[in-house]
């Protein structure tokens, strides 16, 4: 949803990076509109994407504003939770744990997949991030050019 304010991160971000250019390698798709529609585009086209940097806002308590990577590792759910998880998504509930779980409960997600999550200062209803996540945008964007570019903007090597 674009009209979180922070909660956006991960759409406002998409839309920074896609206003860019990339190595021919680097995709970027906005994964904000739903788990199970993602999994079946994912599948639609397997081994497609060998990683894969998931971005959002999630509230876990953190400082505001905090900027958290980490390799996804799956919590261990039961079948009924997964299917919550999934009954969930189906009626309209968008996360970016619910899609990673999802998508992994479905062997849909590359084996390499990282998540850097932002800790979110403002929930109100609103088009622009506060000023603290407008500022994570910039860092963020100019983090993913380093890693995802070669010195001279080509791949990396």
């Amino acid at each position: 949803y674009s009209l979180l304010r922070d909660m956006s991160f991960g759409p406002l971000l998409v839309e920074r990076l896609r206003g860019e250019a990339w190595p021919d390698q680097v995709e970027i798709q906005d994964l904000s509109y739903g788990p199970v529609a993602v999994v079946q585009w994912l599948q639609d086209e397997p081994g497609r994407f060998q990683r894969a940097i998931m971005i959002g806002a999630v509230e876990r308590g953190r400082e505001p504003g905090t900027l958290t990577r980490y390799e996804w590792e799956p919590p261990r759910l039961s079948a009924d939770e997964i299917q919550g998880r999934v009954s969930e998504a189906v009626t309209g509930v968008i996360g970016l744990e619910n899609l990673l779980i999802i998508a992994d409960y479905f062997g849909a997600l590359p084996a390499q997949t990282s998540v850097i999550e932002l800790e979110p200062v403002d929930l109100e209803w609103g088009t622009d991030p506060s000023d603290l996540v407008a500022g994570r945008l910039g860092e963020l964007v100019r983090e993913l050019r380093r890693e995802l570019s070669g010195p001279d903007g080509s791949a990396p090597a």
